[in-house]
């Protein structure tokens, strides 16, 4: 931007370089996500409290407090109140800077030596008081200011923006613990009903045994069998504990101090029929962390126009009045006292040298290049894990009603298999197969149930949804 003279900067100012505008983004990223074919999924706006898509009580309370009492969001807030202290720091600039001072000291002053030299004797000493007010302000004419303000609020909107990916983590994280602790309820009570047939078998074993229809071999088998099954509960239990621990901590907790109803959660969270998600301009919109980018960008955009602002000459117009006293005491400031006082610009510039001033200025250039690019890499990023975790969705989802019809095979083909071993009718090897892959397809459900509701929440996460108060 060129300015038209010199009086018109004083009263209107003028910015130096090139003012910021919005990056712009893919033609693609505007467009309807690829991968809504293979989930289950519209493409209606998406909701922005999504986890009471879920219709859960005990979720939608958790949620709500990890948002409340979650401690990482707690330093979030205070980073945030500390960005909007730095950004009334920087406006403050655009005020007058006045300084008012008092200083005292006792001895002989310059003004009593001179006289006193001039009759051939010593000063007295006495207390001397200075007190002082200066007054300065700079003349944005090049828009320094105005830029290191703009920098500033840039930088607390990225701040805020990185709260709200925060809180979007945290929403996410907490709806994921809780799916995970109640899908490992439900896996524990899968492995208990599979343990119940292997007893169940093992004990149609012992008893065929003692009436010498199956050797010990097929005893020992079966019992095996049972161990096998009994030997996945351990792990299960375990890992059902460490993500309730996880839960209580996101939530504001110690470990210990888990929620209860989540505990008793024995069916994890699953939404059965397609749910919004909207598209890519939406998307955009609605990512936090694109608009924690894009701030950044706007930020490292402003200090560009502090560097090259700091290329020509800075005008500060300041006054300052100081008294002096030196009748030993602050009341005689009114009736003794000497006044100096001045007012006038103070000019400075670097100049010819400027080589300082040129290096800052790519220095700033380069950044807000590399904010530029990060920006890019964000939005690609953003589209990226959308249409990931869809397509992960999707294929678990098929995956999954495949294992629900496996399954109804599995325990047909098992129910025929201890029918005929019953009658004498099938060797106890079949039998045993036949349990083992209902066994098998059981736990294979239950953890495509878990896998299902982690790539639902992987969708919502990447969406961006839940960070809106």
């Amino acid at each position: 931007m060129t300015c038209l003279g010199v009086l018109a900067s004083v009263a209107t100012g003028c910015t130096v370089g090139a003012p910021y505008r919005e990056p712009a983004v893919p033609d693609a990223a505007s467009r309807p996500f690829v991968s809504t074919t293979a989930a289950r999924v519209s493409t209606d706006p998406a909701a922005d409290r999504w986890w009471q898509l879920y219709r859960d009580p005990v979720l939608n309370g958790l949620v709500e407090e990890a948002l409340s009492q979650n401690r990482d969001l707690a330093v979030a807030a205070a980073h945030l109140e500390r960005a909007q202290a730095v950004l009334n720091e920087a406006g403050a600039a655009r005020l007058p800077d006045t300084a008012v001072a008092l200083g005292g000291n006792y001895g002989k002053q310059s003004s009593d030596q001179i006289v006193a030299a001039a009759d051939h004797r010593s000063a007295p000493t006495r207390w001397a008081y200075a007190p002082s007010l200066a007054i300065s302000w700079e003349v944005d004419l090049w828009g320094r200011v105005r830029q290191l303000v703009a920098s500033a609020q840039a930088d607390a909107d990225a701040t805020q923006a990185a709260r709200d990916a925060l809180r979007v983590a945290v929403a996410a994280g907490t709806t994921d613990a809780y799916a995970h602790a109640c899908s490992y309820g439900e896996q524990i009570e899968v492995a208990q009903r599979s343990l119940a047939i292997a007893d169940r078998v093992a004990q149609l074993t012992q008893l065929q045994r003692a009436q010498g229809l199956v050797s010990e071999l097929e005893v020992v088998r079966a019992q095996a069998f049972v161990d096998d099954t009994r030997a996945t509960l351990p792990t299960l239990q375990g890992k059902r504990r460490a993500a309730l621990y996880e839960l209580a901590v996101l939530t504001g907790r110690a470990p210990a101090d888990f929620p209860e109803q989540a505990a008793q959660c024995v069916a994890a969270p699953v939404i059965a029929t397609p749910f919004p998600v909207g598209d890519g301009a939406a998307l955009l919109k609605r990512r936090p962390d694109l608009r924690e980018a894009e701030r950044h960008l706007a930020a490292a955009s402003a200090r560009v126009g502090v560097a090259t602002a700091e290329l020509y000459p800075s005008v500060v117009l300041g006054g300052s009045v100081n008294w002096l006293s030196t009748s030993g005491s602050l009341a005689s400031l009114g009736n003794e006292y000497a006044v100096a006082w001045g007012i006038g610009p103070l000019i400075s510039w670097h100049f010819p040298n400027m080589a300082v001033s040129r290096a800052k200025l790519a220095q700033a250039q380069a950044d807000s290049a590399a904010a530029l690019a990060s920006f890019d890499a964000s939005v690609l990023n953003a589209l990226k894990e959308t249409e990931q975790a869809l397509t992960l969705y999707g294929a678990e989802w098929d995956r999954h009603r495949a294992l629900q019809q496996a399954r109804e095979q599995h325990a047909r083909a098992f129910d025929l298999a201890e029918l005929n071993y019953k009658a004498g009718a099938l060797d106890f090897l079949d039998v045993l197969d036949a349990e083992r892959e209902l066994v098998t397809t059981d736990a294979a459900l239950a953890a495509s149930t878990e896998q299902i509701s982690s790539d639902q929440i992987a969708v919502f996460k990447a969406l961006g949804g839940g960070w809106q108060r």
